[in-house]
């Protein structure tokens, strides 16, 4: 065989080659079942940890995780564009109708817990505060920290968007009513950041700062102080955290007074590939990831 000749050969034979590697992938990827997760800023990183380690067992299956808040998760999931919507608060009435009229049936799963923390600077002398003296702060009534015991020196708000489930829930239960019983609002001063860890960023960053978010944030880092929090003036100060780990006993009885349970929701016709990623997430081993990750493991079975 000449040069010219075993040259077209081994031409062929690395095109045959090519093509053979390039539809084996195509057969690879067809075979693939992506499930789309969607929702909750909170749970972001503890969705895509569950997602890698599920992957790395189960190759068959792709999972894409993207945040945007809780809002943005439960719109997705009555919008048919997305498989699972995480979320760190329950569906509302009003969403619950949209759904209705959109031909979708949410079904709730209890996927762990969450503690609310309270931050400051770590030179902030404020160590504890009631849940009074926190909704005060961040409806604007208490504006300077010398009036909950600290320096003379005006406080700053940092909140989160209002497509958060965190935003919601502590505008819910720590803001609470006035004595009409009209929901309190943020007070116009807060500054809205996009996600948790930009807030984070902000109050280790301000003297003056105060901020709020999921424990699991917050727990390891030495560049903010998580304050303990009183049910009201009379009641123990109690921290979400104990010797920078997320205490799970007074989160699970509740003895800490800023917490709640993380959902997922999907539609009530789901793909089986979906609803063993559920089972996957609520079993033993992917409580454990739960752990890992500094959020809370849903409580013992008795």
């Amino acid at each position: 065989m000449n040069y010219k000749n075993f040259s077209i050969v081994l031409f062929t034979i690395l095109i045959g080659a090519v093509l053979i590697f390039s539809s084996c992938k195509r057969k690879d990827s067809v075979d693939k079942t992506v499930i789309t997760v969607k929702g909750s800023d909170t749970m972001v990183n503890l969705a895509q940890k569950w997602a890698e380690v599920y992957m790395s067992k189960n190759p068959n299956i792709s999972i894409q995780v993207t945040g945007g808040g809780s809002g943005t998760g439960i719109a997705a999931l009555f919008n048919k564009t997305t498989d699972l919507a995480n979320s760190s608060r329950e569906i509302k009435k009003a969403e619950l109708e949209n759904a209705k009229q959109k031909g979708v049936e949410p079904v709730q799963y209890e996927v762990a817990l969450d503690g609310i923390a309270v931050i400051v600077h770590p030179s902030n002398k404020v160590d504890n505060l009631t849940i009074q003296q926190v909704s005060d702060i961040f409806s604007g009534k208490i504006t300077n920290w010398k009036q909950v015991g600290g320096e003379n020196l005006p406080i700053t708000l940092y909140g989160r968007e209002n497509s958060s489930g965190t935003y919601e829930f502590f505008k819910e239960h720590v803001l609470g009513k006035d004595e009409k019983g009209k929901q309190k609002d943020y007070a116009t001063s807060t500054q809205v950041l996009q996600g948790t860890a930009s807030l984070g960023e902000s109050v280790a960053r301000d003297v003056k700062g105060i901020g709020y978010g999921g424990v699991g944030y917050f727990a390891e880092r030495k560049d903010v102080k998580i304050l303990h929090v009183k049910a009201d003036v009379n009641s123990e100060a109690v921290s979400p955290v104990e010797n920078g780990t997320v205490n799970y006993e007074v989160i699970w009885s509740k003895k800490y007074s800023i917490s709640r349970y993380l959902y997922c929701y999907t539609d009530q016709k789901v793909k089986p590939e979906v609803k063993a990623y559920l089972d996957y997430i609520v079993s033993n081993e992917g409580q454990d990831v739960v752990r890992q990750m500094e959020y809370i493991p849903l409580p013992p079975k008795n």
